[in-house]
């Protein structure tokens, strides 16, 4: 159940998010937004420190008593360039993986394409998320958000996991999204602006990008293109399939618990599990 006055909302700072939160103020009357990472935000939902987060999918299926709020996700129609494993050896090679410790789905994400797609069980160690690959102790190091847009892909076997996923499976990949604790039946409103602040964001790429690009130092030609053409802000039937295809998965390899429905908060209506 969504608290009432203010909604305490947390949001992922990269640039992928920034268009779903472009048209929210600081003074906004009915959000309070944080900014943090995802696992963070993942763990702050499930402890009350927020209302609703944009949480890592696999945390979704992890969590209890959760909804997705419809029609919003951070998704990929192929290459994401955002979500990769850099690579010393070639990927069939790999004996050890570090693991960004702020990603959580996406850790998921590289246990299950390297065990479906190459037959590896590798040794995972955690990373933090400011580690450079090329001084990592291991064969290949998981590195997700803007830091991947700033690392230089010619110092590596370069494996984009949003490309990998649809080249094995034919479908989108869902990374986050919006997710509200409880049965959700006072977040109606909540849910119409988040969708208004949605579609602003989308109509600001550019105004995001030209922004962006300086804090990021990377160019604004690469900025948009990353928006425009990397990341996918719509949750519909392809991309709800890519979803319960990887929480699939994800119970095979035990990365989450089995019988967890994929409910939507503003129809309270369940989608049967395949």
């Amino acid at each position: 159940m969504v608290s009432q006055g203010r909604v305490r909302v947390g949001a992922v700072a990269y640039l992928n998010t920034r268009p779903l939160i472009e048209g929210i103020e600081p003074d906004d009357p009915l959000i309070d937004l944080h900014l943090d990472v995802p696992s963070s935000l993942a763990e702050g939902l499930r402890i009350g420190q927020y209302d609703v987060a944009l949480i890592p999918i696999i945390e979704y299926f992890r969590g209890s008593n959760y909804q997705i709020l419809p029609d919003i996700a951070i998704a990929s129609h192929g290459p994401v360039q955002s979500v990769c494993l850099f690579s010393k050896v070639p990927i069939s090679k790999v004996r050890n993986v570090g693991l960004d410790t702020s990603s959580r789905t996406s850790s998921a994400l590289s246990r299950i394409l390297l065990a479906e797609r190459y037959h590896l069980q590798p040794e995972y160690i955690p990373c933090d998320p400011g580690v450079d690959p090329r001084l990592a102790d291991t064969d290949a190091t998981l590195l997700i958000g803007d830091r991947v847009l700033q690392m230089p892909s010619d110092e590596f076997i370069t494996w984009d996991l949003g490309r990998a996923w649809q080249e094995f499976t034919g479908l989108p990949f869902v990374y986050a999204c919006w997710v509200v604790r409880g049965d959700g039946n006072s977040s109606a409103e909540l849910i119409r602006r988040l969708k208004i602040a949605k579609e602003q964001g989308l109509r600001a790429l550019e105004n995001i990008a030209h922004r962006s690009a300086q804090e990021l130092n990377l160019s604004e030609e690469r900025c948009i293109h990353y928006l425009k053409h990397h990341i996918q802000y719509d949750l519909g039937e392809a991309e709800i399939s890519g979803l319960q295809l990887f929480y699939r998965y994800a119970t095979k390899y035990d990365l989450a618990p089995k019988g967890i429905p994929t409910l939507f908060c503003e129809v309270q209506h369940q989608v049967p599990m395949e």
